[in-house]
């Protein structure tokens, strides 16, 4: 999967999270400091992406995602683990 469809969908989820236009999300955002996004949303947002992506990422690598760009790395590097 390409980063950019990768991309897309963290865009998605964002959105329906944050109740956020995901048009207006940049690519390079910062959760926190950006979006303002809390804890319990980024927990959602993790949820959803193993979910869809069916990957079990580890609570460690989690607490380390501050920006769309390193979800992307992540998901990426779990896929090519698969």
């Amino acid at each position: 999967m390409d980063p950019q469809e990768i991309t897309g969908k963290i865009k998605g989820f964002i959105a329906n999270a944050a109740n956020i236009d995901a048009t207006t999300i940049s690519d390079n955002a910062a959760y926190k400091d950006d979006l303002g996004l809390d804890s319990l949303t980024m927990l959602e947002i993790s949820v959803d992406l193993d979910s869809e992506f069916d990957l079990e990422i580890p609570e460690e690598e989690l607490a380390n995602i501050r920006t769309i760009q390193d979800s992307v790395r992540l998901v990426q590097k779990y896929l090519a683990e698969k």
